[in-house]
């Protein structure tokens, strides 16, 4: 006779707030955030509507809280327009001088204390 174990889970991933470079809960980083409570939430459910819209069904991580909510993800301007040309598309250009840019740190910025590093020396 074989002995075979109780089914299990192929996969467990409980829920994990993400955590920004202080050790604080990304709030303002989160995709969605509760209107009632403002802590972060996590999509359950998206619908596309359009080449431009997407409706979104979220819930609040905050167990005192427990709102679930449809939010509505909206298609704002290009950035950079991309290689694949869609003139069927009216996707509008940002203005030059709002387009976000990401600079490395100045090579005389010295260390930033929130950065995390594995290069950590004793």
């Amino acid at each position: 006779m074989i002995h075979q174990q109780p089914p299990r889970p192929l996969v467990e991933a409980p829920l994990q707030f993400r955590m920004s470079s202080g050790g604080e809960k990304a709030k303002q980083n989160s995709l969605a955030i509760c209107p009632k409570c403002d802590a972060p939430a996590f999509i359950r459910r998206s619908t596309r509507v359009t080449e431009k819209v997407k409706h979104l069904d979220a819930h609040c991580t905050n167990t005192g809280c427990g709102h679930t909510f449809g939010l509505e993800l909206v298609f704002r301007h290009t950035y950079c327009p991309g290689l694949i040309d869609r003139p069927d598309l009216d996707l509008p250009i940002c203005p030059r001088d709002q387009v976000p840019h990401v600079l490395p740190p100045a090579r005389d910025a010295g260390d930033d204390p929130n950065q995390l590093t594995m290069f950590a020396g004793g």
